[in-house]
């Protein structure tokens, strides 16, 4: 290495340091403003007169609930102006901070400590926010643990399987509650933008992403030059909504007559109207595409003989009776055998290049997403790698085989960016800069438990690569055979 290399990459070492013990002190940071926000909501809980003007004809003789929540009100606001945040943050921080403060401590001791984020520590609050107290520290038990080794969004996933699994109420009784929230609404936003969301039953949802995203990727394929984001939201949501198939100049008449345009006063004669406007392609493309939605059941749920929740997607668990019915309307279905304990393919002997469809949608289950650190683009969406390239001795088999994005399997393949595969599935990243990150296959729960063990492992010398074989690959990369679709990046844009 030149004198100017190794000064870069001094350089490069000394920022990312400092940035690690910046992003701690960030946590800690965000540790004591929770503490100090529980002790204030605490303390306007015990004596809400101290928000409150009891002078005040309507708040004296009020009840106590609505002295509270004046109160409440009253702090939220007091907080905004004091931290310089919106009320809707700052009521959001105080309602974390209470969560944490009296049903997760546990958590909020490791974000003072600086060991987690406080996007960790929300995820786990959203967790057991609505649970008694004994079983909300269960699930911080179950997964607490595994939060520094996990992305905030990894982290979420995990805490809602655990709390879906030890929640006391059944997932039926749960769904049809929630299911009456649904609802749609609209938060305006600056630049003449706003925000429409929709709160919709989980299947439904990812229906409806899968359709637009398919939408807005195909008419990127034909040349469309808009991002795919904006032709998800702006172009295929707007166009499926407002696109109207009927005849826009229609209009009501009595059965059996004709609407007469010189009774009704300031109406047009129809030969003056301007003709029809051809129908939004987008609109169209939209509705021939079918929406794909990949369900997981065990197959005990599936005959009736066990409730266990099935996974939407690989990561989304719901009800015993919601997977029966999605997989009752299910066009095809594979069976896919693993080991009841560690979840392994049970039988792999494959030496030649090409994924098998039986091995690739085991991958499927196993993966979920890209396994590039901190990745979640869908594995659907990605390319099959041979972890050990197959001409320098790599298998074709669950052990050496993972899912990579397009973004990140060309990083692996162009940049100083390593990986090795471990037991079960686990991937061992080496940066270019020598640090070492897991990841753990997404449905691969009794893998967590040994991270570990295999971050001792994946610090040893690595071996020499075995002799290659003959031959050579017949292309640089294994593309995913599930979709025609481009490789999404996490913004939902190709990567290139």
């Amino acid at each position: 290495m030149t004198t100017r290399q190794g000064t870069a990459a001094s350089r490069l070492d000394a920022a990312l340091d400092a940035a690690g013990d910046a992003q701690v002190a960030v946590n800690v940071a965000a540790g004591r403003r929770t503490v100090a926000l529980a002790e204030a909501l605490a303390a306007v809980t015990a004596a809400p007169e101290a928000m409150l003007d009891v002078a005040v004809e309507r708040v004296g003789p009020a009840t106590a609930d609505r002295r509270g929540s004046v109160a409440h009100r009253a702090l939220v606001a007091e907080v905004a102006c004091a931290l310089g945040v919106s009320e809707h943050v700052a009521q959001g921080w105080l309602a974390d901070a209470d969560v944490l403060a009296t049903q997760a401590t546990a958590t909020l001791d490791a974000l003072c400590a600086g060991v987690i984020s406080y996007q960790h520590a929300t995820k786990l609050a959203d967790a057991v926010a609505d649970l008694p107290g004994s079983v909300a520290a269960q699930v911080e038990q179950a997964v607490l643990g595994r939060a520094s080794g996990l992305t905030a969004a990894r982290f979420g996933v995990l805490a809602r399987a655990a709390r879906d699994r030890l929640h006391p109420v059944p997932a039926e009784v749960r769904r049809e509650a929630a299911q009456l929230r649904a609802d749609v609404w609209v938060d305006d936003g600056a630049n003449g933008m706003s925000w429409l969301t929709a709160h919709l039953p989980t299947p439904v949802a990812r229906a409806v992403h899968d359709r637009l995203t398919r939408t807005a990727t195909r008419a990127k394929a034909s040349g469309d030059p808009r991002g795919i984001g904006q032709l998800r939201a702006a172009a295929a949501l707007t166009a499926l909504l407002l696109d109207d198939a009927s005849p826009p100049h229609a209009t009501t008449a009595a059965p059996g007559r004709a609407p007469d345009p010189q009774a009704m006063p300031g109406s047009t004669p129809p030969d003056a109207l301007p003709p029809d406007p051809l129908p939004d392609p987008l609109a169209t493309l939209a509705r021939n595409i079918r929406p794909v939605v990949h369900v997981t059941v065990p197959v005990t749920t599936l005959t009736g003989h066990g409730e266990s929740s099935g996974l939407l997607d690989g990561s989304i668990p719901i009800d015993a009776e919601t997977a029966r019915h999605l997989v009752a309307r299910a066009p095809t279905l594979r069976r896919v055998l693993t080991d009841p304990v560690t979840g392994a393919l049970l039988t792999v002997d494959r030496r030649s290049y090409v994924v098998p469809a039986d091995l690739r949608a085991f991958l499927t289950q196993r993966d979920l997403t890209c396994r590039f650190p901190g990745c979640r683009v869908p594995a659907r969406r990605c390319d099959v790698d041979h972890t050990t390239a197959w001409a320098e001795g790599g298998a074709t088999d669950g052990g050496n085989l993972a899912h990579l994005c397009r973004k990140h399997h060309t990083l692996k393949h162009e940049s100083r960016w390593q990986v090795e595969q471990l037991d079960h599935g686990v991937l061992a990243w080496t940066s270019p800069r020598g640090r070492t990150y897991l990841t753990s296959p997404g449905t691969a729960d009794h893998a967590m438990d040994r991270l570990d063990e295999w971050a001792t492992e994946a610090t040893r010398v690595r071996e020499p690569r075995p002799e290659p074989l003959t031959g050579a690959p017949p292309r640089e990369h294994d593309r995913g055979a599930a979709s025609s679709a481009p490789a999404m990046s996490d913004d939902g844009d190709p990567p290139f």
